[in-house]
């Protein structure tokens, strides 16, 4: 019994090597199945930065791609800063499917990260740097032209529908994660509520707030263009949002009018829709709302996923949902998102 008692305290010391072993020889041998490369190629009148992630193949083979297309905000195509935390969330997911056969080109749009900055002049010069960077994608020997994917999160959702509704691209499928299906004033409507009431705003200061939120919308959309007689103070985050709208008044413009639903009415490839119950800025019955514009539109392979406990930034959130609680870059992707995503892909790139 003495041999024993004096061993057992050996055994959690052995038993603890064994797993931290296992677990560098996973990490080896995953990072073994890619490789990933930095690359440059040509937006819309700028030069684009990004990270091409391949699997090893076998000689004369081809992989299937997913170009991933960025949220709004501070970022870069590694993923989203929230205050001045990085969450790189479209690295992982990009070595997640590498890992697993799937080519993955992300980028930094512009005037992000690394690449070139010129101010957008309108949405439509994101749209066109993606899809420079699709056809970027296609060229590479590596990947298979005809089975390239499209992955939007955000915002990203937004540009990789008005591809995908192009025909001529000749698109695998296309991803809408976390994707909206209002437009932009209505979002930012109710996050603006979510803010104000999570900061501890009266209901009082918080519907003063809306009404000049609804004003300035309004005389945006009407043409309106100085806005210097506003007394706006950039110091105050909620006037630096509406200040922020001003500014990039010829991006924001796009999407607060043109309809997401409208815009996905046009989609003719595979459709897979993921969205997270415990998402703040996206809700759930903006995926519903894209699910059934697509029906509406006949669209025959179109495939909705919702995630109890995930929120926008694809992650798990098992407790209350708070916009505090997205600067938590301990939590993991889902992995049940995860799952699904890889199997949708491999399954439409047969």
């Amino acid at each position: 019994m003495k041999w024993l008692t004096k061993n057992l305290a050996v055994f959690p010391v052995v038993i603890c090597a064994v797993i931290c072993l296992t677990a560098v020889m996973e990490a080896q041998d995953k990072a073994a199945s890619f490789q990933s490369q930095d690359v440059k190629f040509d937006g819309h009148e700028v030069s684009l930065v990004g990270t091409l992630t391949l699997p090893k193949l076998e000689a004369g083979k081809r992989a299937p791609g997913v170009l991933i297309i960025g949220s709004e905000g501070r970022g870069t195509r590694d993923g989203i800063l929230v205050g001045t935390v990085k969450q790189p969330i479209y690295h992982q997911l990009a070595e997640h499917l590498a890992a697993r056969g799937v080519a993955v080109l992300r980028y930094d749009k512009r005037c992000a990260g690394t690449s070139e900055c010129k101010v957008a002049a309108s949405m439509d010069d994101y749209i066109d740097d993606a899809r420079r960077a699709m056809e970027f994608l296609k060229k590479q020997p590596q990947v298979d032209p005809a089975k390239v994917f499209l992955f939007g999160h955000s915002e990203g959702g937004y540009i990789a529908s008005t591809l995908g509704a192009h025909e001529d691209y000749k698109l695998a499928g296309v991803i809408l994660a976390a994707s909206p299906g209002r437009t932009l004033g209505k979002l930012m409507r109710d996050l603006i509520q979510v803010q104000m009431a999570e900061a501890g705003k009266k209901p009082e200061e918080t519907s003063a707030f809306l009404v000049k939120f609804d004003r300035l919308v309004k005389e945006l959309l009407s043409g309106r263009q100085d806005f210097s007689s506003e007394k706006l103070d950039a110091k105050d985050p909620y006037d630096a949002m509406l200040l922020d709208l001003i500014k990039q008044r010829d991006v924001t413009l796009s999407l607060l009018i043109n309809d997401p639903l409208q815009i996905v009415n046009n989609i003719s490839s595979p459709v897979l829709i993921l969205q997270g119950k415990k998402d703040l800025q996206i809700k759930i019955k903006d995926a519903e709302y894209l699910e059934e514009a697509l029906k509406r539109a006949g669209h025959k392979d179109s495939t909705l996923v919702i995630f109890d406990d995930v929120d926008h930034l694809l992650k798990i959130n098992k407790g209350t949902p708070t916009l505090a609680s997205y600067t938590d870059a301990s939590r993991p992707i889902d992995p049940a998102l995860l799952a699904k995503l890889t199997e949708w892909v491999q399954k439409n790139a047969k």
